[in-house]
């Protein structure tokens, strides 16, 4: 099911809505001090005080962030001076809107929040669709391995549609079976990383690299794989090109483990028979309370390669240890797991059941429609109807729920039209009839 195809911007939602009322002016500063902004342009066909009283907000550049009311009007030879109470001062990357001009109008307070109230009143009807890579399944066989069923359910989604599997198996890795142990990463200076040593059997590009990682205590960094050559049966220090994997959010990790997907992308080219070493990175500090461990064997049971840690200077062999890992080969291919074999449950806290399991480590996209939400930033791109959040926020403006009244003479035009647009139903997109509501 398509997304919607809009790509309107909240700056270019709150002109709308504001261009529908007169009460909008955009331009870009010149200079500016900690009482004024000056400009050069357009705004010089405006006769001196016209903007007496207007709201200026600053909306990119220095500056960012600030909404003043002019308390003075000036031009001299061109240039426009705006004189405000005490701000940041702006400058001539700064882009500015005003508001409230000639003592009608809202602020932009006003208008962001009859925005946001429109996008609210969509609700659970409009959606965009999304996907996420959170985690790698664990199919080794008991009792020595883990075979796991029930997954975290990765926040950000309204609905569930369906659930993939990458459609082909790994190149090179060492299976659960084999952990007795685990090693920490993080945890002191003498092991601000730690490393495995691999090779893959063919010339090709690799995409993803899965890792059987648990936490202590709840770190917060993130975690990053690097693909780094080799010195003598160690990293080299020196990352392939494209090696350097996407970063996972290291809070997300169980305590009680599980195989983290870390994507190369674009995927990184090796070369058969040649060593390599899977180097994991933390983003933060060391810390002897938080960090991660990667599940190991001391039995040597790989023999492509051995395990490493890193000290922030120098690289060193774990002798007969290494750790387990999976390397898949890229792909485009997903393979939908069959719906009857898969299942959102809300036990405590939200998972998803997968109850037939494809090769140990195998990534597992879930599909499925985000919330839309408020925006964040000036630039956040909206996925809703125009036409309907122009009519909503005029609608919620002009009826008197932003604390002020609009000059009648000016807003009934403006009102006719948003009633008019709004007695068709709100937008809302079909929901696929496999869809499972989530409620993470």
């Amino acid at each position: 099911m398509p997304s919607p195809i809009i790509s309107i911007t909240f700056t270019n939602m709150r002109e709308r809505v504001a261009r529908r009322l007169d009460d909008h002016i955009e331009g870009t500063a010149s200079g500016g001090s900690a009482t004024t902004l000056t400009d050069t342009g357009d705004i010089d066909r405006l006769p001196a005080d016209y903007l007496l009283g207007a709201e200026i907000s600053t909306i990119a550049g220095t500056g960012l962030g600030q909404s003043r009311n002019a308390t003075d009007h000036t031009k001299t030879g061109g240039t426009v001076t705006l004189t405000v109470p005490t701000w940041t001062a702006v400058g001539s990357d700064t882009t500015y809107e005003i508001h409230k001009i000639g003592g009608r109008g809202f602020s932009k307070a006003q208008y962001d929040d009859s925005i946001n109230a429109a996008i609210d009143s969509m609700g659970r009807a409009y959606f965009t669709d999304t996907d996420n890579i959170y985690f790698a399944v664990e199919s080794s066989t008991p009792p020595s391995g883990i075979k796991r069923h029930e997954y975290p359910m990765p926040t950000g989604f309204l609905y569930l549609y369906g659930v993939d599997k990458l459609g082909i198996g790994p190149s090179t890795g060492l299976e659960l079976f084999n952990m007795d142990t685990r090693r920490a990463m993080g945890d002191a200076t003498a092991r601000t990383r730690i490393w495995q040593g691999f090779q893959v059997g063919l010339d090709g590009w690799y995409e993803w690299v899965c890792l059987y990682i648990d936490k202590v205590g709840s770190p917060t960094g993130n975690l990053t794989v690097q693909i780094h050559t080799d010195s003598a049966g160690i990293p080299s220090g020196t990352t392939v090109t494209d090696g350097t994997s996407d970063t996972f959010d290291g809070a997300t990790v169980d305590a009680r483990g599980r195989f983290i997907p870390f994507r190369l992308d674009p995927p990184v080219f090796l070369v058969g028979g040649t060593q390599y070493h899977i180097v994991l990175v933390r983003s933060d500090a060391v810390s002897a309370s938080a960090y991660w461990r990667w599940a190991e064997d001391d039995d040597n049971g790989y023999g492509l390669g051995t395990a490493g840690t890193y000290d922030a200077t120098t690289y060193t062999a774990v002798s007969g240890s290494d750790f387990i890992f999976h390397v898949f080969p890229a792909s485009t291919e997903w393979t939908p797991i069959s719906r009857s074999n898969w299942e959102y449950r809300r036990v405590g806290a939200d998972f998803i059941a997968i109850k037939v399991l494809p090769n140990e480590g195998t990534p597992i996209r879930l599909r499925g429609g985000a919330a839309i939400a408020e925006p964040t930033a000036e630039t956040t791109t909206l996925a809703v109807e125009p036409d309907y959040v122009e009519a909503f926020a005029l609608d919620w403006l002009l009826s008197g729920r932003a604390g002020m009244v609009y000059p009648d003479n000016y807003a009934t035009a403006a009102r006719e039209w948003a009633r008019h647009r709004l007695e068709r139903p709100r937008p809302s997109r079909p929901i696929p009839a496999n869809a499972i509501r989530v409620y993470t």
